[in-house]
């Protein structure tokens, strides 16, 4: 008797969990067909009114789609949606696309979305709407069928004291949901693009779905933009190990015979270690950093027996200070083109520099007055075999005897001067070394060394980032594909922008002021302002996002009505088991 009881249980048991899978793999085949039809319903609507039907037409053939899924599933629904394997499974589904929701970048601008997750990434998240998954419509439906859910299991439950806390939990699903259809209906997102000190309350608007301008909007008010400010990472340079492929283009560029355009790739990026060996995978060729220089610059160096050096190549090294900062210059006597600078508007006056002055020019200078056509100009004059300078400014002469290490400046341009590093006789003793000015990123060099395994030897390279004004300093690794280079991405990205904002009323009268960053908006009036957008190309610019979501309290109060719900049902099922 006891051995047939248990059978009976062990049947039940059986029959009870194989119910169990049944109901969960019915329900599991309904919330999927729910959420295709979503799918299908919202891309409909998109692709009509981007081919110009109008927002009506688009939303009527959106809820056809799903009028069509209620008439074709109505029964099995209705027969399953009052059950937990219904509730759990709708709840276990949404509390998915929630997170899909906080972990994909919401509702930003079309273009920041494609950037972000690459042409084809950002086609298929939009396709399933999780661009902007708590307004899709298959999120939407899913809480809609759960609101039905708990209406019928409400019904189900007599209305009384003791029963409201579970009333309330099973209405608040319903209130939240009525939030979000609000503010489908009645809010928008959109853009106010300023520049500073210009004032305006038309807000561009965004589509819901596609993140396209779609139209405007006005304000009750106008918003300022007293000042905009934004700040870069600061720069992280590492050698990196780039690629060179061949790819076929999509038009034919002839650059030469049978040659293709190449389009580089980087490999790897490794940190500023010192002496430490790094590879190209797949190859033999091996790389170091043997030094690095933040502020990049040369010494020279030169004899100090020049009185006993031959005059083969003479020159003179120094330093010019002007307007436009400071700069390094060399002038050789016997290279044409480099004994001097004719430019009297930057220095103030030409630079010449001669070992032996020539006859014609001593000439001129020792007349009384100066040679008129000599003095049509301001002229420095260097003699080197001399060690004098001749100053010829505003028509007058003056000479002082040339000393290494000494500033001069220049009486024709306020500021401008320069001092004298090397005099010397022969270039071919003057000698370069490589040295870092401060320890400020101004000028950054990396010095690498580069062998193969296989092969004795080894080449030295310098290595810097290019810029506005010039090329970046890499290096190609002969016969290979492969060449290194010296970049930081970091400073590439914004660390921060903020908007100083002024609210104006319609009389101009200023009645709010904020600033907002990323993740801090400024709310007002039942709108939201957050920073969303600049343009390092115009400093002054700044876009502001504005969203409305009127329904935004409704949902509050409906996480309120649930949280009561909730603490009622435990408060009195406490004093149940008390009494």
């Amino acid at each position: 008797m006891a051995a047939n009881h248990t059978n009976r249980l062990q049947s039940n048991h059986g029959e009870s969990h194989t119910n169990g899978s049944r109901g969960f793999k019915r329900v599991s085949y309904l919330l999927w067909l729910l959420i295709l039809s979503g799918l299908v319903a919202q891309n409909s609507e998109v692709f009509l009114q981007k081919n110009g039907a109008s927002e009506w037409v688009s939303l009527a053939a959106g809820f056809t789609v799903l009028a069509v899924f209620g008439v074709l599933f109505f029964k099995p629904v209705y027969k399953i949606i009052d059950t937990p394997h219904f509730a759990i499974s709708s709840l276990l589904v949404i509390a998915v696309g929630t997170a899909l929701g906080t972990f994909v970048s919401q509702t930003v601008p079309y273009e920041v979305f494609t950037e972000r997750y690459g042409e084809t990434g950002s086609a298929v998240l939009r396709f399933f709407q999780l661009d902007d998954v708590f307004h899709s419509w298959w999120y939407v439906s899913l809480y809609a069928a759960l609101g039905l859910s708990l209406v019928k299991i409400s019904l189900k439950k007599k209305l009384s004291r003791e029963n409201i806390g579970f009333h309330l939990a099973h209405l608040s699903p319903i209130i939240i949901l009525f939030g979000f259809w609000v503010d489908y209906f009645y809010g928008f997102r959109g853009i106010i693009q300023l520049e500073e000190g210009q004032a305006k309350n038309v807000v561009q608007v965004y589509d819901g779905h596609t993140n396209y301008l779609k139209d405007s909007t006005e304000l009750p008010f106008s918003i300022q933009l007293d000042k905009f400010q934004f700040e870069r990472h600061d720069p992280d340079y590492r050698l990196q190990i780039w690629r060179m492929e061949q790819e076929a283009h999509a038009q034919e560029i002839s650059l030469h015979e049978n040659q293709k355009p190449a389009k580089p790739e980087i490999l790897a990026s490794f940190p500023l270690e010192l002496m430490k060996p790094r590879k190209i995978y797949g190859t033999d060729i091996r790389f170091r950093l043997t030094d690095f220089y933040p502020d990049f610059t040369f010494e020279y160096t030169y004899p100090d027996n020049i009185d006993t050096i031959e005059a083969r190549d003479p020159g003179i090294q120094l330093e010019l200070k002007t307007d436009f900062g400071d700069a390094a210059l060399q002038l050789r006597a016997n290279q044409p083109g480099r004994d001097k600078i004719a430019d009297e508007g930057i220095v103030g006056a030409w630079m010449e520099f001669y070992w032996e002055l020539p006859a014609e020019l001593v000439a001129g200078l020792n007349k009384q007055p100066v040679d008129k056509k000599l003095a049509e100009v301001n002229r420095v004059i260097f003699a080197g075999n001399e060690r004098r300078i001749y100053f010829l400014i505003d028509k007058k002469l003056t000479v002082e005897p040339l000393e290494p290490g000494k500033f001069y400046p220049i009486e024709s341009k306020e500021g401008a001067g320069f001092t004298i590093f090397h005099l010397f006789p022969d270039a071919a003793h003057l000698q370069a070394i490589p040295t870092t000015k401060s320890e400020e990123l101004n000028n950054p060099v990396a010095m690498v060394e580069i062998w193969n395994k296989t092969i004795p030897g080894s080449k030295q390279a310098y290595l810097y980032p290019g810029n506005a004004e010039r090329r970046s300093g890499s290096f190609e690794i002969p016969g290979t594909p492969y060449f290194l280079a010296l970049e930081s991405f970091k400073d590439m990205e914004t660390k921060f922008f903020k908007s100083d904002l002024t609210v104006l009323d319609k009389n101009g009268e200023a009645v709010h002021q904020q600033y907002v960053k990323v993740n801090e908006p400024m709310l007002y009036n039942g709108y939201r302002f957050y920073q969303t957008d600049y343009d390092p190309n115009r400093p002054t610019y700044s876009g502001i996002g504005v969203s409305h979501e009127p329904g935004l309290y409704v949902i509050y109060f409906g996480f309120f009505i649930m949280v009561a719900g909730i603490a009622q049902m435990f408060y009195g099922k406490t004093r149940k088991q008390e009494v």
